[in-house]
């Protein structure tokens, strides 16, 4: 037999339903899950979404049928123990085992004066039912309105734990057993200000509130509103019943403009009240929405909310409405009890009649207006209400009662995003370390938000705990060293703040001068200080204590091995600088010992080539993925690149230290040190420079620093990163945009680039302020190629070159390349010119940039003009001052020019060319006209060519007897 003890396990709800109904399955033979379904039942419970499988939500739903159960929240997760489960299946064996109208009807008592009958039909006539109950009155029977199959009977009240049996005339259709009649210590209104639209239902809720152990469901509460003396407003007086959470509801309409007063109160207890009101219009008279989105807000941050507020009897917008604005929370508490937050910088508040401050607004012509709410640490709940004027002109009371209109908006919480981050910390080392402040030990920080991503640029505080714990007696002389370039300065205090880096990571170094001392860092973030910086650790704020750390006087205690660059300790170095590894001893900071009395000779160094080029060590190459051990005599190495290049190198030592001056070994095994070689043609993750060219196609840019072209780097196209553009006042830009600049550039443009974890940013800092315009590949491609195609196209293929035929080899190729660039007038195409295999063809080739284009010319080379092809007159000028001397030829082309008189003549005469005639008049000095020289040879110098021919020059000899008396001969000019 089982213990009494076991009657206090517990079971889930949802699991009882499934063994009623399978329970009353086999023994009565009765399938309520078959019969509801047949009857099309539906049930009125909320939550079966709630039960775990199909199987319990139609238990559930069957016992409702049944009558076993009719609550509105069944309930279905939470715990039923053994002996309230006894309970539910007596009843099972009262409503459905023992009664022989089981698929019927169902019985069950919802209060002390409340009995519903559930039928397997919907009840047509209720008033042809003869309903009785033994020893109890039955006052009324009314069908359930929200379910025909159910009748409602109202008795007398009952007798707790009584069982009755309700009869259908003569026949016996169930039992149940009487409840207690339950009388709540409070009844309150859910909502105490409702604003309802005229033709639609209202819901008011009353939540009633019962001493410890008895039951909140079943329990009669009274919605009262009275009426208006006009009858516009109809009285109402109903009663509802609580169900199994306290929450009684009623709903109802109205279709005038009017304000309603409602009183709930328990049927029981009439002092036990609580009265709300309900403001009835055409619309929403009044209304909140979010304008900033969110329920949590951070910090001194702002959410900003809507307010509309329309005519009641209109539903149009009202302009010039004056509204008060506060928080829920700071209304009618205690100071202690006030909320961190403002309402347009009102520190809004009601404690007392001369502590009242709420913020106004006043609508605008579209009868809107905004607020905002800032806060620090707060939950609040924004209320919106109607401000009533004083009898001051102008004013409005800004003190808030329940009877006036009012709206409110959701919760929202303002908070430090910060409070739900998470720090760690860690310590370089053992916990002793060596006092003096270039000693001391190093912590790291890590700050990670709530969802376990690191969080970057984040102020950390830091102090000792001995300085903050309030204890007394624990103290420590230990303070923080500042750290520049890497060294070990100075003492800065006992308090400091450090920032993270984009990996969420910081550190910081403590020191002593101290022996025996001690001290443990404690690491916070602050969440009360927009600056992130108060000194004050306060309870709540995100933090950790690192482990401790004991300072003792410097002694050997290890070896390091480091690499330098000449004298500095560094582990970067620049393509073709040599890095030199040296195994120190160190002491308890792990920092080298000065004059430590120990020399290190024959280590043995293995490195490894972690990089993707070619490495020295001494004169050995070595390639990537690779390793080459080597032992140094003089206790060191050199390591470098090949040809400058990127690379990296994990090197390792082992060896004995032996003492100079004694027969001591300090032996040293597997010390690890890395060095990266940068090449100086590549771009750090930060650097600025100016653009020398870029490639639209292969969207990358190439920078220079006026040396170096550095390599190229991508500016848009990888998915993996996010890609920014600023211009030179810092204002965003899209990628068109920052290729314009480049584009439309007439000299240099100077560029910022910069990477931060995924995300590479481009900062315009000067554009035409000098230097050399950038180089647009793409675009001067596509120019080139238009360029070279049209120089192509003005190329005559067999061109009349005036170079002799007989002429050298050389100098019939230059005049062919002379004729070509003389054909295609552009500079900016480069000529060449070199005969092919086939004697007289030539191949010329045009170049400009990439762009080239061949064109084979096979060329008419000429002969010279001879004397014999001229033709001449010598004739008077019609100024009849001057002698014409008309030159001509058959030959196409033919031309003359260079005319000039013997020297011999130079006092007479002077000759200039019109065209192919030569005038000849008398020289400035000379009193003698030239048609009136006498007894005188003149000689007329010019050179003439035609196309196709060698100019050659001339001599033209005109010989005057008198001025009737003129002869001309033209011959070819003797060779001086």
């Amino acid at each position: 037999m089982p213990s009494i003890e076991r009657a206090s396990q517990t079971m889930q709800r949802q699991q009882m339903a499934v063994v009623l109904v399978r329970a009353i399955k086999e023994i009565a033979g009765v399938d309520l899950v078959a019969e509801y379904k047949k009857a099309n039942f539906v049930t009125e419970i909320g939550d079966l979404d709630k039960a775990y499988s199909a199987e319990q939500r139609t238990a559930i739903v069957a016992l409702e049928y049944a009558g076993i159960t009719n609550v509105a929240h069944f309930n279905p997760g939470n715990s039923v123990t053994r002996g309230q489960f006894a309970s539910f299946l007596y009843r099972t064996i009262e409503n459905v085992v023992n009664n022989p109208e089981a698929g019927v009807a169902a019985v069950k008592a919802i209060n002390n004066t409340t009995v519903e009958v559930t039928f397997d039909e919907e009840v047509d006539n209720v008033q042809a039912l003869n309903f009785l109950i033994s020893d109890l009155e039955v006052k009324n029977a009314a069908v359930k309105l929200t379910n025909k199959k159910v009748v409602v009977l109202t008795t007398a009240a009952q007798t707790a734990d009584k069982e009755y049996t309700v009869s259908l005339g003569e026949e016996k259709i169930g039992t149940f057993k009487g409840i207690a009649a339950v009388v709540p210590t409070k009844v309150d209104l859910v909502e105490k200000s409702v604003q309802g639209k005229l033709g639609q239902q209202v819901t008011l809720k009353a939540q009633v509130t019962v001493a410890e152990g008895q039951t909140k469901a079943g329990i009669p509460v009274t919605f009262f509103i009275p009426g208006s003396a006009n009858g516009v407003k109809t009285p109402v007086t109903v009663e509802a019943v609580t169900n199994e959470e306290g929450i009684a509801t009623y709903s109802y309409t109205r279709y005038a403009a009017t304000n309603d007063t409602v009183t709930v109160y328990a049927n029981g207890d009439r002092s036990k009240f609580s009265t709300g009101y309900v403001f009835w219009a055409v619309d929403q008279t009044l209304e909140i929405t979010e304008v900033t989105t969110g329920a949590t807000i951070n910090n001194g941050a702002n959410k900003t909310y809507k307010v509309t507020y329309k005519h009641p009897e209109t539903g149009k917008p009202v302009s010039g409405k004056v509204l008060n604005v506060s928080v829920k929370e700071n209304i009618d508490v205690t100071v202690d009890k006030l909320q961190n937050v403002t309402v347009n910088g009102v520190a809004v508040v009601q404690t007392s009649t001369n502590n009242t401050r709420a913020a106004q607004i006043t609508t605008d012509s579209r009868g809107e207006a905004t607020f905002t709410v800032s806060g620090s640490n707060a939950v609040v709940t924004p209320v919106v209400f109607e401000a009533t004027a004083t009898n001051v002109a102008n004013t409005y009371s800004q003190t808030y009662t329940s009877d006036v209109l009012q709206a409110s908006a959701a919760k929202v919480t303002f908070g430090a995003i910060q409070a739900a981050y998470t720090l760690e910390v860690t310590r370089d080392g053992g916990e002793v370390a060596a006092t003096g402040v270039t000693n001391g030990r190093k912590y790291n920080i890590v700050v990670k938000d709530k969802d376990g991503k690191v969080a970057p640029n984040e102020i950390v505080n830091v102090a000792f705990n001995e300085d903050i714990d309030g204890v007394i007696s624990t103290v420590t002389s230990a303070q923080f060293v500042k750290v520049e370039d890497g060294k070990q300065v100075g003492y800065e205090g006992k308090k400091i703040t450090v920032r993270t880096n984009a990996k969420g990571e910081a550190s910081f170094v403590i020191g002593s001068d101290t022996v025996n001392s001690y001290a443990t860092p404690v690491v916070w973030i602050d969440i009360n200080n927009q600056s992130g910086k108060d000194a004050n650790l306060d309870k709540g704020e995100p933090s950790a204590v690192a482990p401790i750390s004991y300072f003792q006087a410097p002694y050997l205690d290890g070896s390091k091995l480091v690499s330098y660059k000449g004298t500095t300790e560094t582990d970067k170095f620049a393509g073709g600088e040599v890095a030199t590894f040296k195994v120190q001893l160190t002491n308890q900071s792990g920092k080298v010992v000065p004059n430590s009395g120990y020399t290190t000779k024959d280590v043995t160094y293995t490195v490894y080539n972690t990089g993707a080029n070619n490495v020295k060590v001494g004169t050995v190459e070595i390639a990537p993925n690779r390793v080459h051990t080597v032992v140094a005599p003089s206790g060191e190495i050199t390591v470098t690149t090949v040809d400058g290049k990127t690379s990296s190198v994990r090197v390792l030592a082992t060896g004995v230290a032996k003492e100079v001056n004694g027969n001591k070994e300090f032996a040293f095994t597997s010390k690890e040190a890395t060095a990266t070689f940068t090449s100086t043609s590549e771009i750090p993750n930060l650097f600025t420079g100016d653009i020398h060219s870029f490639d639209t196609d292969k969207e990358t840019v190439v920078f220079t620093d006026g040396s170096v072209l550095k390599n190229a780097v991508k500016y848009a196209g990888e998915t993996d990163k996010t890609y920014v553009y600023r211009n030179v006042n810092g204002a965003p830009l899209s990628k068109d945009q920052f290729v314009n600049i480049l584009k439309g550039a007439a000299s240099g443009v100077k560029i910022t680039y910069e990477v931060k974890d995924n995300t590479v940013t481009f900062y315009v800092v000067s554009v035409n302020a000098g230097g050399t315009k950038p180089v647009d590949i793409i675009g001067d491609k596509a120019s080139d190629a238009t360029a070279v195609t049209t120089a192509k196209a003005k190329v005559t293929v067999t061109p009349n070159i005036s170079t002799l035929s007989t002429d050298t080899a050389e100098n019939k190729r230059l005049a062919v390349q002379s004729n070509v660039v003389t054909e295609i007038n552009d500079p900016s195409v480069t000529v060449s010119v070199v005969e092919t295999s086939t004697a007289g063809t030539y191949t010329v080739t045009l170049t400009k940039g990439a762009s080239t284009a061949t064109v084979n010319v096979t060329p008419k080379f000429g002969q010279k003009v001879t004397a014999e092809s001229i033709t001449s007159s010598l004739a008077v000028d019609t100024n009849g001052k001057d002698l014409t001397l008309n030159i001509g030829s058959a030959l196409a082309g033919f031309t003359i020019a260079n005319v000039n008189p013997d020297i011999d003549n130079a006092f007479d005469i002077m000759a200039y060319l019109n065209n192919n005639a030569i005038t000849i008049a008398k020289a400035p000095s000379a009193s003698t006209e030239a048609v009136e020289l006498v007894e005188k040879t003149l000689k007329i110098y010019f050179d003439a060519q035609a196309t196709g021919y060698v100019k050659e020059s001339f001599v033209a000899t005109i010989t005057i007897d008198d001025v009737t008396n003129r002869t001309l001969a033209i011959t070819v000019k003797p060779t001086p």
